[in-house]
C-alpha cells in the first residue's frame, strides 16, 4: 500500500514538472524571436570620409554603422558589405565587408574589337 502511493506521487511530480516546462518553453522562443529579428542583407555603397556611415548605392541611403571597427581601412571607398540591418532606426551591423574593385575599359579590350 505505501509502495503505490509513492508511486502515484511521483507521477504527480512527474506530470507538474512536465506541464511547467511546457509552459515555460514559448517564452524562451519568443525572447529568440526579438534578439534575431534584424534583417541580414547585402549591399553595394560607399563608406564615409569617417567610417561611421555607409551610403547605399541603389537608393542613395544612409545607414549609421553599430560595429565602426568592421569598416577600418574602406574610408571613403567603395565596397560590398553584408550585414543586419534595423530599418526602424537605420542601424547596420557589418558582418563582412569586401572592397569592389574599379573596372576600366580601354579601347584595345576585346569587347571593343570587331
Amino acid at each position: 500500500m505505501n509502495s503505490s502511493r509513492l508511486w502515484g506521487l511521483a507521477c504527480c511530480l512527474t506530470l507538474c514538472i512536465a506541464v511547467v516546462a511546457q509552459e515555460a518553453a514559448p517564452q524562451v522562443q519568443q525572447k529568440t524571436s526579438q534578439t534575431h529579428s534584424a534583417k541580414t542583407i547585402r549591399m553595394s555603397g560607399k563608406v564615409s570620409d569617417d567610417g561611421t556611415r555607409f551610403i547605399e548605392n541603389a537608393s542613395q541611403r544612409v545607414w549609421l554603422v553599430k560595429n565602426i571597427e568592421a569598416l577600418k581601412g574602406f574610408e571613403s571607398q567603395q565596397a560590398r558589405l553584408r550585414g543586419r540591418v534595423d530599418a526602424d532606426t537605420n542601424l547596420i551591423q557589418v558582418l563582412s565587408i569586401t572592397g569592389e574593385a574599379s573596372h576600366s575599359a580601354h579601347l584595345s579590350d576585346s569587347a571593343f574589337r570587331r
